[in-house]
């Protein structure tokens, strides 16, 4: 019998195919989980019944933020007594250890990170459930950065976000303690990210402050926004709040930033004029120059990139991603997007660190960043999002199997109570709340709207929105909601045919082709349905099983 093969790393095995001292072979593991199979060897969800595992895998990971411990105590002299909050408020992430305990990373603090993620998995996930409990938990984030983690109105970027902090901090103001940065310094990307949260929890609670708190975001970026090259992106990556003093030139995350100055635009906020302008100067340069070099730069938020031609997986991603939405943005997406699928593929699937493997049983799993290139579960997701929506787009069944596999691949990163395991290829890494609890389930819902056979059947959901969705409403033969954007493409899996749907009361055509406002059903078997609903204005939609069920909606 052939020897069984272990590879190892620092802090963790890899168990590829282990031999007993019997002689007998142990199953495969990943992050704890036995390794399930199909007929051809590839992987599969742990989870049971398989039909229901990504669904699952989106309820288990909030509980598990429901029931986070509280952050340490921090010292009486501090304005905010850290103990008051869960950790994750504070903190990075956690670290993987023996025991079921929750330790805080001291590592630093990824607010501009972790604030868009999850604003964005929990409105996700409200309008897949309607449970309105993750969009508090998330308010109180934002609430708290706004209060504790914006700039002051004399800097010379005021009123801007802070997006790092020291671990533990309270009140952010940059992410000092390992000398990376300096006081005041944010990153503008993903402040950016952050101002365009704030105007979708304007969308969503429709309170002032945060529409506000997003016009001073837009504001300060229409007043900073230049004129790009191959070396000096459109807004500079890095800079000190209070100086302005650039500590970074070059970035190419700015997909975010793009979308809050075009829909304040759309919606009559702030400085319309300038807001358009600087979004078209952010879109010119994208697509002159990261689109067609590759260099999609972005250190996240702890890592002090100084380089024009350094790659982040996510700032394509976004990018990538927000192609589907919005092809206007490029003449050539068609082209595009599978170009850089392959792009991931080549360096940050194929190309590894440390040892790690390339793919698991079938699956391309996926790395970060150049200079941090371990293989993460949000990663993967990410990938599998992009493979899933060009799938959707092409009808290449091959993006479809890739797709699935690492999605498959991304459930075995959470135990049995939603507790994930980010690198579970190099356990010596922490587990980061950003990445794990916001960036990758939300990358869950696109593969939805994409393959809605992969959403649990006999079940009613809103699968997927681009835009903000609320006053969300589940009954036996009726899903509402009502849409703030003017317009729009929701996706659903319903178990009921709809007899009727109406926008603000009124009847929306069912469609063939739905390059104009109506709905369309596919059968998925069983008697679900796929829908799509296309919206040209904003307002509350209804989907019915019958006449007299549309009869009884409110309408409101």
């Amino acid at each position: 019998m052939q020897r069984g093969l272990v590879i190892m790393w620092p802090g963790c095995v890899w168990l590829l195919w282990a031999a007993t001292a019997g002689g007998a072979t142990a199953d495969p593991t990943i992050a704890g989980h036995s390794v399930k199979l199909d007929s051809q060897g590839k992987i599969i969800p742990w989870y049971v019944p398989v039909e229901k595992a990504y669904s699952e895998f989106l309820h288990r990971r909030w509980n598990f933020v429901k029931n986070a411990p509280a952050a340490p105590p921090s010292a009486s002299s501090v304005p905010v007594q850290r103990s008051k909050f869960p950790q994750y408020y504070f903190y990075n992430g956690y670290v993987t250890r023996n025991t079921n305990e929750v330790v805080p990373d001291g590592w630093m603090n990824d607010v501009g990170e972790k604030i868009p993620n999850w604003f964005e998995s929990a409105r996700l996930y409200y309008a897949y459930t309607g449970d309105l409990s993750v969009m508090t938990i998330v308010k109180g984030m934002v609430d708290h950065s706004l209060q504790y983690g914006t700039s002051a109105t004399d800097f010379a970027w005021p009123c801007f976000p802070y997006t790092a902090a020291n671990a533990g901090d309270t009140v952010y103001r940059g992410f000092t303690s390992a000398g990376r940065f300096v006081l005041h310094e944010t990153h503008v990307d993903h402040a950016g990210e952050m101002g365009l949260t704030y105007y979708r929890m304007y969308q969503f609670y429709g309170e002032r402050m945060y529409l506000d708190a997003a016009i001073a975001v837009a504001d300060a970026l229409a007043a900073n926004v230049r004129t790009g090259n191959a070396e000096k992106s459109v807004w500079p990556y890095r800079v000190n709040m209070q100086t302005g003093q650039i500590t970074s030139e070059y970035c190419a995350n700015w997909i975010g930033c793009y979308a809050l100055l075009v829909e304040l635009a759309r919606a009559g906020h702030g400085n319309p004029t300038a807001y358009v302008a600087a979004a078209a100067k952010a879109r010119e340069w994208i697509l002159h120059y990261p689109m067609k070099t590759g260099y999609w730069t972005d250190g996240h938020t702890d890592n002090p990139v100084k380089s024009h031609t350094y790659k982040s997986n996510t700032s394509k991603s976004n990018a990538i991603l927000y192609l589907f939405e919005h092809p206007q943005f490029d003449p050539d997406w068609r082209t595009n997007i599978p170009k850089y699928i392959g792009w991931t593929e080549q360096f940050f699937v194929h190309r590894t660190s440390g040892g790690e493997p390339a793919t698991a049983f079938g699956a391309n799993v996926v790395g970060e960043q150049d200079d941090f290139n371990f293989k993460m579960d949000y990663q993967t997701a990410r990938y599998a999002a992009e493979c899933a929506r060009w799938y959707r787009v092409s009808g290449d069944e091959s993006y479809r199997e890739k797709a699935y596999r690492s999605l498959n691949w991304v459930t075995y990163c959470s135990d049995a109570e939603g507790r994930a395991t980010e690198s579970p290829y190099s356990l010596h890494l922490a587990t980061w709340w950003s990445d794990c609890y916001g960036e990758c389930p939300r990358m869950f819902y696109q593969v939805f709207a994409a393959i809605p056979e992969w959403a649990p059947p006999g079940e009613d959901h809103i699968l997927y929105s681009y835009g903000v969705l609320v006053s969300v409403i589940y009954r036996p033969g009726l899903v509402e909601y009502r849409a703030c954007d003017p317009t729009g493409v929701e996706y659903l899996r319903l178990s009921y045919r709809p007899a009727h749907v109406a926008l603000d009361g009124r009847s929306l055509p069912e469609r063939a082709d739905l390059t104009t406002e109506g709905w369309s059903a596919r059968s998925l078997g069983g008697g679900d349905y796929a829908v799509t609903v296309r919206r040209a204005r904003a307002g509350v939609v209804g989907l019915t099983a019958s006449s007299a069920a549309s009869d009884s909606s409110t309408g409101k």
